[in-house]
């Protein structure tokens, strides 16, 4: 993350083309004290890259003398840059001039800056054991925050709080959004989500029997006139192999007779092929609440296998666009795609929804 003072930094720079005017105005800043620990962590580094390490040594000394905050890992950095043979009782010296400043200033002794250096760590063991500390405490903290996030996402799962439950969860991807255990949370949840969704739509939908007529496309001497082709193929359905019974079906699904095709692919359940084409002749048909069913019924037979509920959900989704549920549908469909983003077909369904949707 950028400080205020980089900015400040790069834009002076430009100007002037001077690092050493760029610290030199700059520096007036941190002699009047206006400038935050990060503003002096970012003009620190960038005299020492820029080679002005007398003058941040000049910069230090005028701090001590006022006896003002000091950034012990610039110092450490810079006698490190300058090849520095340090004394015992040099070390000492800065050893008690940080724990001064800690007390001074209610800091971690050593935790805080001058372990942010390895400048001192071939003089001393303190720095590199500060850092240790500083890592393991880091860790702690992070586990007890994921832990903190696991409990609350339990509790809010098995409340059924939705809402809560998916404020959790974002703020658990904000918060290590590489996790793939938490990552599987989120999308277990989006699921969920979206059965809820769904339940709530189907308790609100009108009768199945109001809705299949209201889509019935053919009028009533179309169907007369197919009459005595549905009845041969009822007959031959009878005795047929799956292969036959697929192909009668295709035929009558051409003629745009997917009733009858729903009727004799349901009355001989001979493969899993089957199941779904029943399941796609109904929405080709318009039958779209007969559908719903017909997924509720098909996530019971085939809860086993890894693919059902893409393609069930994928169906649940166009059967609720075509019951005028536009915005359930689109949120299914969006949920899906965030799931699996390859699935081509639903993305580009989603994409035309968005654009059809009043």
């Amino acid at each position: 993350m950028s400080t205020a003072i980089e900015a400040d930094i790069r834009q002076l720079y430009i100007e002037s083309g001077d690092p050493l005017s760029v610290a030199t105005q700059l520096a007036k800043r941190w002699d009047a004290g206006v400038l935050s620990d990060d503003d002096v962590r970012s003009l620190t580094r960038f005299m020492i890259h820029t080679g002005l390490l007398p003058h941040l040594f000049n910069q230090i000394r005028r701090q001590l003398k006022k006896d003002a905050r000091i950034p012990w890992s610039a110092l450490a950095e810079a006698l490190a840059r300058v090849d520095a043979s340090l004394q015992p009782l040099e070390l000492d010296a800065i050893f008690e001039g940080v724990e001064s400043q800690s007390q001074t200033y209610q800091l971690d002794l050593l935790t805080n800056d001058l372990a942010e250096s390895t400048g001192l760590d071939r003089f001393d063991s303190r720095p590199r054991e500060a850092r240790m500390r500083r890592v393991e405490n880091a860790k702690r903290q992070h586990e007890d925050k994921r832990a903190d996030l696991m409990r609350r996402l339990e509790y809010a799962r098995v409340n059924r709080l939705i809402t809560q439950e998916r404020r959790i969860l974002e703020e658990i991807q904000a918060f290590d959004p590489n996790d793939p255990a938490l990552r599987r949370e989120k999308d277990l949840f989006e699921f969920r989500e979206a059965q809820e969704i769904v339940a709530n739509a189907l308790a609100q939908s009108p009768p199945k029997s109001e809705l299949e007529r209201k889509f019935s496309r053919l009028t009533p001497e179309t169907r007369e006139a197919a009459r005595p082709i549905v009845k041969q193929a009822r007959s031959m359905a009878k005795n047929a192999s799956e292969q036959e019974l697929y192909d009668l079906a295709l035929m009558l699904i051409f003629m745009e007779l997917y009733g009858e095709a729903v009727a004799i692919l349901e009355s001989r359940r001979l493969s899993e092929r089957i199941d779904w084409m029943i399941l796609e002749t109904m929405i080709l048909g318009r039958q779209y609440a007969a559908a719903l069913g017909e997924v509720e019924n098909l996530e019971v037979k085939y809860a086993g296998e890894p693919e059902a509920p893409f393609a069930l959900t994928y169906a649940r989704a166009r059967a609720l666009w075509g019951l005028g549920d536009t915005v359930t549908a689109i949120e299914l469909m969006r949920s899906l795609v965030k799931v699996r983003p390859s699935y081509r077909s639903a993305t580009t369904l989603l994409q035309q929804w968005i654009e059809e949707a009043p």
